[in-house]
């Protein structure tokens, strides 16, 4: 029998910040984090979970970036008053604005990625997971996570290239 309330008190505070750091708005990570522990529960009646919060990180990562496709199609921009959305209340507001419109970018262009590459990409770069914990967690070897990520970034990296420097 799995310990739902341990594996909330110790895997959840971890998935709803991967949530909302892909989402930008609090709300629509508790939604995505309550959709991920329901499909947790439905995959532990099919079989055994040995790695709870890979299970629940490649799950919330999913419906945060199918949520993030679902917005960017309906053109939508999250609340950026929203606490979550903003790291340092302290730069001025011009490098606020310019801060928000480039992670904006940067949600629509993960958003844009095929699935496995977004993800890929997510637990990599921003999680800071090893090439052997992604592949575990999305039942990929390590030279597939490299070349995943590889064609991630490129496309990342042609996508945003306004906002690189020249």
């Amino acid at each position: 029998m799995v310990d739902w309330e341990g594996t909330v008190r110790q895997d959840g505070p971890a998935v709803w910040r991967t949530a909302c750091r892909l989402l930008g708005n609090r709300d629509d990570a508790d939604d995505c984090v309550q959709d991920a522990f329901a499909a947790a529960v439905r995959i532990s009646h099919e079989q055994d979970v040995q790695n709870w919060r890979a299970l629940l990180q490649r799950l919330v990562t999913a419906r945060a970036i199918d949520r993030l496709r679902r917005r960017y199609r309906r053109d939508e921009r999250p609340d950026t008053a929203d606490p979550a959305a903003t790291t340092d209340p302290r730069p001025k507001p011009d490098e606020r604005a310019e801060a928000a419109e480039l992670l904006d970018d940067l949600r629509r262009a993960l958003s844009s990625l095929p699935g496995e590459q977004a993800q890929v990409f997510y637990l990599h770069c921003v999680e800071g997971w090893s090439y052997p914990e992604i592949g575990e967690a999305l039942s990929l070897s390590p030279g597939a996570v490299g070349m995943l990520l590889m064609r991630g970034r490129a496309a990342l990296k042609e996508q945003l290239a306004a906002h690189l420097p020249r």
